[in-house]
């Protein structure tokens, strides 16, 4: 084989295999616009516009294959007070390799949380207006650092923020609010916040925020030797959502902000947001139906609609999600149970379900419906309200007639009706009709069916036969 096709042979091998290498690694593509960052991030019932970024050209970037990590985010975006190749270096003893900080900008949002004598260097921030067409936001991010585990419970806390402004439902104002919290509580993801927890590798111990004795360590993710997740960062938290409480259709400004603090750079840190994961989510409203055979009614006196309401993501306060109407063919409380036009939700609740039971009323009525609507439920871009619907249908019980009486011969036949699935007689025949013998004294008669539906049913009667008298003919002489 010649020279020149051994080296081709090579040429194949090599991007083979680097190909190979590829896919078992977080991939990162760092030549990235913000523009390129925010719609990787945004998700459903999200207006964006007025896109800036502040920092590096070289702290930002769009990763791909965090399923071959410890990550729990596919893929996404993320921004580092390091080097964005690195992320994915664990060869790396830093992102910044000993190299002096890619910039000395702090970010003054992110400077008002620490204090004035901190080292403040190496900001990176994007920041957007946007409008929500539902009344929550929510990003699900991971906060990863190279300051795990050595600065739990120091002073060189690298920091980050997502910043929030506008107007705040509750009423007030959100002013740059920092709605990256710890969940249940008010306290800011932070290295001091989450980490390993007292005896950990390394010495440090579980700082817990003042008036606090929750173990936040369930949160945090231990990197230092695990050989699966390619990342550099020794310690990240699992995925975590940042949620807040809008005014649908009102215009709001988000700035997600993260720099370096302290240790003049040498360990850096970095916030990856899961891609889509930015959005308004509306309430969803789901009915699950009883009945068999996956049939979406509901039956009279046999099944029943369990209505799943749903939130986007857990209150840590009650809160209530109002129908804007009850309406439909079947009246509520009349054809089915009276249900209320507004759901409580306890905290931390995410589903409630309201069961509706059609009432079995022996008329026939034909197909009925019902209609909920929700209120809170409008979006922005024109009228877009959330409804769902629930049928319901008659169920048609079995009947054989009435207390019967015949004389002894007489055979009698009984019709259960068609329409059954199954049918079973007091005698153990499983046929639509029985017929009587006809012989005395007669017997108490019933069936028993089943329909398409799971519904069950049946009818008894009391059949009884008189012996046929005897005839005495009568002689004249």
């Amino acid at each position: 084989m010649s020279s020149f096709y051994q080296r081709i042979i090579l040429i194949i091998v090599f991007f083979a295999t680097s190909q190979q290498f590829g896919w078992g690694q977080l991939q990162i593509d760092t030549v990235v616009t913000p523009e390129q960052l925010i719609y990787k991030l945004l998700g459903q019932g999200v207006e964006v516009s007025n896109i800036q970024f502040h920092g590096s050209g070289v702290s930002k970037g769009i990763f791909r294959n965090g399923g071959s990590t410890e990550l729990g985010i596919d893929s996404g975006i993320f921004l580092t007070t390091g080097y964005n190749s690195k992320v994915a270096n664990v060869s790396s003893v830093q992102m910044s390799d000993a190299i002096p900080p890619h910039t000395n900008d702090s970010d003054p949002d992110l400077n008002n949380l620490l204090s004035p004598s901190a080292q403040k260097h190496d900001a990176t921030a994007i920041e957007f207006d946007f409008i929500p067409f539902y009344d929550t936001i929510r990003i699900k991010y991971v906060f990863g650092s190279e300051e795990y585990p050595e600065y739990a419970c120091s002073s060189y806390n690298d920091i980050f923020a997502f910043f929030l402004s506008s107007v705040n439902p509750t009423p007030g104002n959100y002013n740059y609010q920092n709605i990256a919290k710890v969940p249940e509580t008010n306290y800011a993801v932070s290295i001091n916040c989450v980490n390993n927890g007292p005896g950990a590798p390394g010495g440090e111990a579980l700082c817990i925020p003042p008036g606090s004795s929750a173990p936040y360590s369930k949160y945090y993710v231990d990197n230092e030797n695990n050989t699966k997740s390619k990342i550099v960062f020794d310690g990240f938290t699992v995925i975590l959502t940042a949620y807040a409480v809008v005014i649908p259709c009102q215009t709001y400004h988000m700035k997600i902000a993260i720099q370096e603090v302290g240790d003049n750079g040498f360990y850096d840190s970095g916030v990856f947001l899961k891609a889509g994961s930015f959005s308004s989510p509306g309430v969803a409203l789901e009915p699950v139906y009883t009945t068999p055979g996956n049939n979406s009614f509901a039956v009279e006196g046999c099944t029943q609609a369990d209505l799943k309401v749903t939130l986007p993501f857990a209150n840590p306060n009650i809160s209530w999600v109002v129908f804007d109407s009850i309406t439909g063919s079947a009246t509520n409380g009349v054809d089915y149970n009276l249900i209320n036009d507004s759901v409580m939700f306890l905290p931390n609740q995410l589903t409630v379900t309201i069961p509706i039971v059609p009432v079995y009323d022996a008329l026939t009525e034909g197909d009925e419906n019902i209609f909920i609507y929700l209120s809170n439920q409008v979006g922005c871009a024109g009228v877009n309200v959330q409804r769902t619907e629930i049928q319901l249908r008659d169920f048609s019980p079995v009947e054989i007639g009435s207390d019967t009486t015949v004389c002894g011969g007489t055979l009698i036949t009984f019709d259960a009706g068609g329409g059954y699935k199954t049918y079973t007689w007091h005698n153990g025949s499983h046929g639509q009709t029985w017929t009587s013998p006809g012989i005395p004294p007669g017997e108490q008669v019933s069936v028993a069916v089943e329909d398409s539906w799971g519904c069950t049913s049946s009818d008894t009667l009391q059949l009884t036969i008189h012996p046929r008298p005897v005839i005495n003919p009568i002689r004249h002489d």
